[in-house]
């Protein structure tokens, strides 16, 4: 088996946020190269993207921002645009619109203030209306909910018509939109849920009692279903598992992680199979951080750390020009404040 290899870059040491919570990728600029976007809840101008393949920052905006985030296109001019929410006790969810020019600043328009903290959003047509909806999570509130994208998707918030409330009473974090039982149709991952819409009826089926987790989709077994991937990123001795389609069978990696809030999935090592990644936070554990890597043997998951000198926080895969296999972008949430690039050097 070939050793992972990865090299760190520190490519911004002074961002212009503190208490960064999110990490977006995404080509932005429309040149076919994966660029991200690095934001959080404090600092001026403090949204902020970098662009491939030499890393130069461009200010988007300012926003107190709560973890997550995503980009589609939210107007249908083919160009991504960017959506999050407000942190903590806020009450905004945001759309950021891509402007002409993505290096200048980028309109940030409300799309509802009826909730309360957005830590996760994804979309998908998860009603089958053959368009995409924004689907996301509201801690605060308890609620998982999607909206229509309106006509005239820059009107401020948008109208509750095109709201829909899927489930309520209930602190979820983790989302994704799959179709995960391979029926042609999306449905939604909302912690360790899954909920299907079955002529426009929302069933839930439960097949986890991780809390709060961080969630992934991948095909993990090579057999044509998405697996679903968890990690406990708001526990101290957290578990790190997959869930094997169709049955969701367990598969446990790890059950002491601290906070580890990242997760991604990708075939780190080129051999086809497909990997998961998982980082431990620093937050009030300044030692013993990891960065770690499970290669996929096929017949189970071996551990690799990779880095445990450098604490991430809500860490994401990423295509880098000039590195034939996947890397890994990410940055502390406290008390570093920096960007940081592992780039994938295996085989190389």
């Amino acid at each position: 088996m070939t050793d992972l290899r990865f090299e760190h870059h520190i490519i911004d040491k002074a961002p212009p946020g503190t208490l960064n919570d999110i990490c977006v990728v995404g080509d932005i600029d429309g040149d076919g190269r994966e660029d991200f976007i690095i934001g959080g809840k404090e600092g001026a101008d403090n949204v902020v993207w970098y662009r491939a393949p030499d890393w130069r920052r461009f200010t988007m905006g300012q926003a107190s921002l709560e973890a997550g985030g995503m980009l589609l296109d939210i107007t249908g001019d083919k160009k991504l645009d960017f959506v999050a929410g407000q942190h903590g006790n806020g009450k905004e969810l945001y759309w950021f619109e891509h402007p002409a020019d993505p290096t200048g600043r980028w309109a940030r328009r409300i799309i509802t203030d009826r909730f309360e903290k957005y830590h996760d959003q994804a979309f998908g047509d998860v009603d089958g209306d053959g368009k995409d909806e924004v689907v996301f999570l509201s801690q605060g509130a308890r609620v998982l909910a999607y909206f229509d994208i309106p006509e005239d998707p820059r009107v401020e918030p948008w109208p509750e018509a095109n709201l829909h409330v899927i489930h309520e009473g209930e602190n979820i974090e983790g989302l994704a939109v799959a179709d995960v039982d391979g029926d042609g149709a999306m449905e939604i991952v909302a912690g360790g849920s899954i909920f299907k819409n079955v002529a426009g009826e929302w069933k839930r089926t439960k097949f986890s009692d991780y809390r709060l987790p961080v969630t992934a989709v991948a095909d993990l077994t090579g057999n044509g279903l998405p697996d679903i991937i968890l990690s406990e990123g708001e526990s101290d001795a957290g578990r790190l598992g997959w869930f094997e389609a169709p049955g969701w069978k367990e598969h446990l990696l790890a059950d002491d992680l601290w906070h580890p809030h990242s997760l991604g999935a990708a075939d780190f090592d080129g051999d086809g199979r497909t990997d998961i990644f998982t980082a431990e936070m620093e937050l009030t554990n300044p030692e013993n951080f990891r960065l770690i890597i499970c290669r996929n043997a096929g017949k189970g998951f071996e551990p690799v750390v990779i880095d445990d000198r450098h604490p991430t926080h809500h860490a994401r895969v990423i295509n880098v020009e000039g590195a034939p296999l996947p890397s890994i972008v990410g940055k502390p949430y406290e008390p570093g404040n920096q960007v940081d690039l592992w780039i994938n050097r295996t085989g190389a």
